[in-house]
């Protein structure tokens, strides 16, 4: 199985960051280091997969957030808040969204 090389000190946004690809995705970048930026629909979820991926790895930089992508409001909200917290995004996985 690939192994994620060490992202310490990146930035990472992963969209559908609570389940499938978007979830193992977060895992595996917060398990080689990552600051993962969990876009989510309904945080909720995003929360419960957060905890999930905490229990495995402790020490995870873990951050959930709304996002819609069907949702203009939504889409500018989020990029909003990337953009007041002033860090670049290194890492932008978008394969949830487009495979839908």
């Amino acid at each position: 199985m690939y192994e994620v090389p060490d992202q310490t000190g990146t930035l990472a946004v992963v969209t559908g960051a609570n389940s499938g690809t978007g979830k193992e995705a977060t895992k595996r970048l917060a398990a080689a280091g990552a600051h993962v930026v969990m876009a989510v629909r309904t945080i909720a979820k995003g929360e419960a997969a957060r905890a999930e991926i905490l229990a495995a790895h402790p020490h995870a930089r873990l951050e959930v957030r709304r996002l819609d992508l069907a949702d203009l409001a939504s889409v500018q909200d989020f990029a909003d808040g990337l953009i007041a917290d002033g860090t670049p995004i290194d890492l932008l996985d978008l394969d949830e969204a487009l495979n839908k």
